[in-house]
Parts: C-alpha cells; structure tokens; sequence
C-alpha cells in the first residue's frame, strides 16, 4: 500500500483569505490592536527618516505608528478594503503612509529597499511562511531591523545580514 501525500493548494487558500477579511468588520477588530502598533514601533527604536515597510498591514495601526514617528512609511496589504481605511486614517490624522495592494509572499519592491521591516498580526495568516521570511529579508536592508509581536514579546530580528 502507498500513500501519496497531496500539498495544499495555497493559491486557493491565499483567495479564501482574502476574500474573507474583505467581506468582515476587521477594520474594526483592528483598530482594538492600536497599541500593539505602537508597541512594535518603540522596539525596534524606529527613527526619523527612515524608510519602513509594515507588511499585511490591514487598516494600517503600524504603519500609522511609524508615520508618528516620522518614518517614510508603505503600508502593504492584499485586503483593497482595509488598503482604503488605513487611507481614510491617514488622511484624519493629516499622516503620511502609501497604501499599496501587495501579496506578503511576493513583495513589489526591490531588494534592500527598506531600513525597517514591521508587520503585527497579518503575515502569520499567509499560507506559505517560508516565503513570506524569504520575502522579509529580501526587501530589508544589510543591517536593518524588523520586528512582530509574539504573545507578550516583541520578537526583533536584530541586525540582517546577507550571505
């Protein structure tokens, strides 16, 4: 007898996903986690100028923490919906951030393009997590630094460096 294992499709698991977070209120759940933007924000000692990345950002509470602190901020999400409320908070709040429509897994920015990379709770839900930490350190820079919340921590990543 052999058994024959068959890969999950994560094409069709990505467009259920999304599809999903489109049709709820989590703009609503989301903007409960301010803090944990915040939060993520100070560990990682963001600084003036420099240029961050928050990836499946949602209605944006990191991205919005780091243009607090006067970063130049890309929010990226895969949710059009969400995209336009971080949008709307931005503009309420007279900050700067780009909203881009991007997939976690396959970022579109060049390589070494930001100084901080930052996501709270949104690439956790992206089904293929190598890719999305391959994705992570491509588009950061040598020596950069990027940071999620893991239970009560803030995990960073410290300095990346290339092999």
């Amino acid at each position: 007898m052999t058994v024959q294992s068959q890969l999950p499709n994560l094409a069709t698991i990505k467009e259920r996903q999304q599809k999903a977070w489109s049709t709820g209120h989590y703009g609503k759940v989301g903007a409960k986690l301010v803090l944990m933007g915040e939060l993520v924000c100070e560990a990682v000692d963001l600084r003036p100028g420099q240029r961050v990345l928050d990836v499946a950002c949602g209605n944006g509470n990191t991205a919005l923490a780091a243009a607090r602190r006067y970063g130049e901020v890309v929010g990226v999400d895969y949710v059009p919906e969400l995209l336009q409320e971080g949008r709307e908070r931005a503009r309420a709040e007279g900050l700067e951030v780009d909203f881009r429509e991007g997939d976690a897994e396959d970022l579109p920015f060049a390589d070494a393009s930001f100084d901080v990379v930052l996501s709270t709770l949104g690439t956790m839900f992206a089904p293929n997590q190598e890719k999305v930490a391959e994705e992570l350190l491509r588009v950061l820079k040598s020596g950069a630094r990027s940071g999620w919340p893991t239970g009560r921590r803030i995990a960073l990543s410290g300095k990346c460096s290339r092999a």
